[in-house]
């Protein structure tokens, strides 16, 4: 074998070294975006999972509370402490909806974001203070609100108690 030849034998090895290089590089990367996804699906879970444990201690539980009952007599603290929580609700959504844009999080997620602020959007309440706070937030996202709004009649209100008693009856009879 000629020192040519060798040459050629060491190029073909070192070009082929090269492939199954790029080959293990590109399933790195792929491997890495998969784990950061999960990550950030994982933040979005924990920040609203934290969000949610706040709104359901007191004093924010009773005023939600009593905004699905259909009241409108409202201390200027509750009325406070509602336009925070929409505020965090409406923020964790704009993160979603630009998480999800740039491929980040997942479909499930996303809606999952926009059917609970979708929900809450539903109160009177929670309309008549969008009105009042619409103007602090990005045009894009006070779009997607106002749409998400116009699409959907404001709720009835409901006693939660006897709600909860219905369900219960039905859950037991059916067992």
């Amino acid at each position: 074998m000629s020192l040519a030849d060798l040459a050629s034998l060491g190029s073909f090895v070192s070009g082929f070294a090269v492939l199954v290089s790029l080959v293990y590089l590109a399933l790195q990367v792929r491997q890495a975006e998969r784990n950061q996804r999960a990550l950030i699906n994982e933040s979005i879970i924990t920040r609203v999972s934290g969000m949610l444990l706040g709104l359901s201690q007191q004093p924010f539980a009773a005023a939600l509370a009593k905004q699905q009952s259909g009241a409108t007599d409202f201390s200027a603290e509750e009325i406070v402490q509602m336009n925070w929580a929409m505020r965090m609700r409406l923020l964790s959504l704009q993160d979603s909806i630009l998480q999800h844009r740039n491929g980040l999080i997942d479909a499930i997620t996303l809606e999952n974001s926009v059917r609970a602020v979708g929900n809450t959007m539903l109160q009177p309440v929670e309309r008549a203070l969008w009105l009042r706070n619409r103007s602090t937030y990005a045009s894009e996202l006070a779009a997607f609100v106002d749409k998400m709004i116009a699409e959907t009649p404001p709720a009835k209100p409901i006693d939660l108690v006897a709600q909860l008693k219905a369900d219960l009856a039905t859950v037991l009879s059916a067992a």
